[in-house]
């Protein structure tokens, strides 16, 4: 979805997208690269809105000299501008918090002396191992804001093909502190993209219903809080748990094997051992 946006008297008819979800590559880094400036206390809410503006609309700052009236015409219509990209954001207690409502992977390529292949949309290609370690940094850094933690996760779901199909490379968590290094000369807008990439997938895997087999199975079940208060399959508060038990059931095999397992896989034996556990719960009430 674009907003259309008319000046006519500079003839302009120019087209912005209306949320984040919205852009397109390079879009999506240039705000990504703003919101990391923003958040971390080097610009306002109002200089990101302008330079938003300026960078989604790809228009360059002009060093003519203009009357004063025309000069107050141009700030007047970028400032009426900017108040569109309030529609990224959404109120929580009184804060800015970026709307981050899609699953697709907004960057699925970057090009350095090779080329790094993100994960498929809704992570449908990403082993469980792959994601226990791009959480645990997600957290940590959520928690630190330490930058070498963004440049790891990336480095954790940004990999070559292999030589042979198109395919990323299997995930090898030896291999992440090298990229890591390298990925230190990628544009800020992309490091920190991964990083609200896999937050939007974290929000989405807590309220989706994913179609199945004819039913719509809701995954919001595996992070609801139990009745003692304590919150059951938290991604971060027992993954790392969950993976030692599924190993220890055998179903997928090993310790290595499980963190091998599809992602997807894991969360449906999640969910059949979830819904199981409710379906006795309720009929015990009964």
């Amino acid at each position: 979805m674009q907003h259309t946006i008319e000046i006519p008297e500079a003839g302009l008819k120019l087209y912005m997208p209306e949320t984040l979800a919205d852009c397109d590559e390079q879009q999506y880094m240039d705000v990504c690269e703003l919101l990391h400036r923003y958040h971390g206390n080097k610009i306002g809410y109002e200089a990101l809105r302008v330079q938003a503006v300026y960078k989604l609309l790809n228009l360059e700052p002009s060093n003519k000299s203009l009357l004063s009236s025309e000069e107050d015409d141009k700030w007047t219509n970028i400032y009426m501008i900017s108040l569109l990209v309030d529609g990224y954001f959404e109120d929580k207690d009184g804060q800015k918090v970026i709307q981050i409502n899609f699953a697709h992977t907004p960057v699925p390529h970057i090009a350095l002396a090779q080329t790094y292949y993100g994960p498929e949309n809704y992570f449908n290609d990403v082993a469980f191992g792959e994601y226990l370690d791009a959480l645990r940094l997600f957290l940590d850094f959520s928690a630190t804001g330490d930058t070498a933690l963004l440049y790891a996760l990336a480095a954790v779901l940004y990999r070559p093909r292999h030589k042979i199909g198109k395919k990323r490379r299997n995930y090898n968590p030896d291999t992440v502190a090298a990229r890591a290094e390298t990925f230190k000369f990628l544009p800020d807008g992309f490091i920190y993209g991964v990083f609200l990439m896999f937050a939007a997938f974290q929000k989405y895997i807590t309220t989706a219903t994913v179609p199945w087999g004819g039913n719509e199975l809701d995954f919001s079940i595996l992070f609801e809080a139990s009745g003692d208060g304590r919150l059951e399959s938290v991604p971060g508060l027992g993954m790392d748990d969950l993976a030692f038990d599924l190993a220890e059931s055998g179903t997928f095999g090993d310790f290595d094997k499980v963190r091998e397992t599809n992602l997807w896989t894991i969360l449906l034996q999640l969910y059949k051992l979830k819904k199981k556990d409710l379906d006795y719960t309720l009929n015990k009430k009964k």
